[in-house]
């Protein structure tokens, strides 16, 4: 039994990973909504556009799905249930959106997107790892089309 035990302990390191990801998704959106109230032009903050606003709120509904997502598969990983599909997805749906709303938060701080004292583009350096590490996006794909679906096996 003692692959399927290295497969159980895998668990919660994707669980990790995603609330990791979580974690500096929400950093950035704070970020990013901060500097929308707080930077004016043309008499106005820019956070008043939906031009701004829309990508912000998108963000935080993705990190918020996330999140749910992340919890049920924490929830079911401490009653000692299987969880894979959960912590898999978890780990998918958490980098997506954690990249994702960096991502945003460059954009919405625009040129100052690059600059060292607002801290985005080095969460948007880190929101990479999330995504690629332990196990990519593609494998996660494969296991919950394999275990999920019941599709036959791509690779």
């Amino acid at each position: 039994k003692g692959f399927s035990y290295l497969l159980h302990g895998l668990n919660p390191e994707r669980i990790l990973i995603a609330s990791e990801a979580i974690g500096l998704g929400r950093a950035a959106l704070e970020k990013a909504t901060i500097y929308a109230k707080e930077r004016h032009v043309f008499g106005r903050p820019i956070g008043q556009n939906q031009g701004i606003q829309h990508p912000l709120a998108q963000a935080w509904m993705q990190l918020e799905a996330a999140d749910l997502v992340t919890l049920k598969a924490a929830a079911l990983y401490d009653a000692g249930k299987p969880c894979g599909e959960y912590a898999n997805a978890a780990k998918y749906l958490a980098a997506e959106a954690g990249f994702q709303s960096c991502q945003t938060a460059i954009q919405t701080l625009g040129g100052m997107g690059y600059a060292k004292e607002y801290h985005v583009e080095r969460y948007l350096r880190e929101s990479f790892i999330p995504r690629l590490a332990p196990v990519s996006p593609q494998l996660i794909m494969c296991y919950i089309a394999e275990k999920v679906l019941g599709l036959p096996k791509s690779y």
